[in-house]
């Protein structure tokens, strides 16, 4: 994880206080950098050098903010004032205007004093955990590029495992933060579905699971995100206790598990033998997934998936089309597990503040190999998906650098809550 060129959050900040011309420099040096193969499949669109001095100038005008003089990075779903949404396809500005007004997760980074340099590509529509995109690349990951980098929030994972900028932004509907964190060795977070992140000024794939998130390198920095972002009430200090749902997981990639089990270790939930019983016997959740989430994308894009069938990327066009085959009996099937998980984990988090599963059963794969993994993937991440809950993600390594991640699944985005994230963080710094 170590990097020449990885500027923190602190080091961005002091940086751009004391130069902000070099802090311009140093992002578009950095960039310069990587093959152009790989910049031209995670970069969607950046201003130019001159509006990026600016931009810094105008952020430490305000010192106090916490995120002055940091630069971020917007996956290209959040809108942006003037500037295209394109979900990393090649027509979506066509039947949607430019939008007038920037995204509630774009305001809330500039508030805090965050420095917008640019948008970054993603699987076309978000549609997709493997990082593939047949109109711009494939998402690589930036140490291992014969490795996929996750997705959909590909084009971010990648810039801030490559330490191009200190934050990037993500969305989760299935795993799209959760994954590619774990692949990339970062702390990833997911807020939920009906929070004004993942709903105002975000194009949607699937409303219901649809939330926002975003990605940093380090626990301090995830730490500082949080308590930029969202400012939370302190609390009394109390003693959290958590849940390991899934012991003695088996990994489809044994490597895994040592680090996995060391990460446990430190984040210390217990196990109980009733509730992962109760969590393994629950009816299948991967179908009740794709059921809805393929229904709501084909909903979303029912006013041209037919008349631009030739303008997708295969892959998202089959996807999609999958939402015409299900039947009014078939989605109220699928409805009826989703809430009937959001019950078990509403009982369960009367006893527990925190539940840990795996966030993915193998290191980032070999190009190529994503999509036959997708539902052994999704047998983790559908239950915080189904349930709608906020989650962050901890990585974990392997002593070839391959890594993985741990998600701890909290109930709501409380005082409490945050209060749990930030002392869990603190495991993990220095």
């Amino acid at each position: 994880m170590s990097s020449e060129n990885y500027w923190s959050i602190s080091d961005w900040s002091q940086h751009a206080k004391d130069d902000p011309q070099s802090c311009a420099d140093h992002f578009f040096n950095h960039l310069s950098q990587f093959p152009e193969n790989q910049v031209r499949a995670a970069i969607a669109r950046i201003p130019s050098k001159e509006q990026l001095v600016q931009a810094f100038e105008n952020s430490i005008a305000n010192p106090s903010q916490p995120l002055a003089g940091v630069p971020y990075l917007l996956k290209d779903l959040y809108d942006v004032a003037g500037w295209e949404t394109n979900a990393s396809s090649h027509f979506l500005s066509e039947v949607r205007p430019i939008p007038k007004t920037s995204s509630a997760l774009a305001r809330a980074l500039d508030s805090a004093g965050g420095v917008f340099a640019g948008k970054t590509h993603l699987v076309e529509f978000a549609y997709g955990m493997e990082g593939s995109n047949s109109h711009f690349g494939d998402g690589v990951h930036p140490q291992f590029p014969n490795r996929i980098s996750g997705g959909s929030s590909s084009g971010s994972v990648w810039a801030v495992a490559g330490g191009l900028v200190p934050i990037a932004s993500g969305s989760d509907t299935g795993g799209s933060v959760r994954v590619p964190a774990a692949y990339n060795g970062l702390f990833g977070l997911r807020v939920t579905p009906k929070h004004r992140w993942s709903k105002d000024g975000c194009f949607p794939l699937s409303p219901s699971f649809d939330t926002a998130g975003w990605f940093t390198r380090t626990a301090a920095d995830m730490a500082l995100t949080i308590e930029a972002l969202f400012s939370p009430d302190s609390i009394e200090q109390t003693h959290f206790k958590g849940l390991d749902l899934l012991p003695n997981y088996e990994f489809i990639d044994e490597g895994l598990s040592a680090p996995h089990r060391q990460t446990i270790d430190a984040v210390q939930p217990l196990t109980n033998a009733e509730a992962t019983k109760a969590f393994t016997t629950l009816p299948d959740l991967i179908n009740p997934y794709l059921v809805i989430s393929s229904s709501e994308a084909m909903e979303v894009h029912k006013g041209w998936h037919d008349n631009r069938k030739d303008q997708y990327d295969p892959q998202t066009w089959e996807r999609i089309a999958k939402g015409k085959q299900w039947s009014i009996n078939d989605l109220n099937e699928a409805f009826a597990v989703k809430n009937r998980v959001s019950k078990w984990f509403d009982e369960w988090f009367q006893e527990y503040n925190y539940i840990v599963l795996p966030a993915s059963p193998v290191p980032a794969p070999l190009l190529g190999d994503g999509t036959a993994l997708r539902e052994a993937h999704l047998s983790l991440t559908a239950p915080a998906s189904l349930a709608g809950l906020p989650v962050l993600t901890v990585p974990y390594f392997m002593e070839s650098g391959l890594s993985g991640g741990l998600q701890i699944i909290v109930t709501d985005l409380s005082a409490r809550s945050i209060a749990l994230w930030k002392e869990l963080l603190n495991s993990f710094t220095g």
